[in-house]
């Protein structure tokens, strides 16, 4: 969740830049993982580094990361759920639809 809340507070304003203290100041978290999230973050060319500061890279994709945004403000729970929920196995659903279910008498 931290990863996410870094990327959307650095997209929430493109022409602003935010320091690794700064982004801490906001997100709350420990100041190293801050830290790592904005190289994993950089590496990955979703942000870019401006006199050692952060922004987000212009390459990022805003209306998708606007969408995301809006989503996580409306349905928290819901996003929370998609990153850590564990991946549904089709098959097993595929069998499960086909489960024999007691019918009550």
């Amino acid at each position: 969740m931290e990863e996410l809340e870094i990327l959307l507070l650095l997209a929430k304003d493109a022409t602003k830049v935010w320091s690794a203290e700064a982004t801490y100041q906001v997100v709350k978290s420990s100041r190293n993982s801050v830290e790592q999230g904005l190289r994993k973050f950089v590496a990955a060319g979703l942000v870019a580094v401006v006199q050692d500061a952060y922004s987000i890279a212009p390459q990022a994709d805003s209306l998708l990361l606007q969408e995301v945004s809006r989503f996580y403000r409306g349905m928290p729970v819901r996003v929370i759920a998609a990153i850590y929920g564990h991946p549904k196995d089709p098959a097993q659903d595929f069998a499960d639809a086909f489960k024999l279910k007691k019918r009550n008498p």
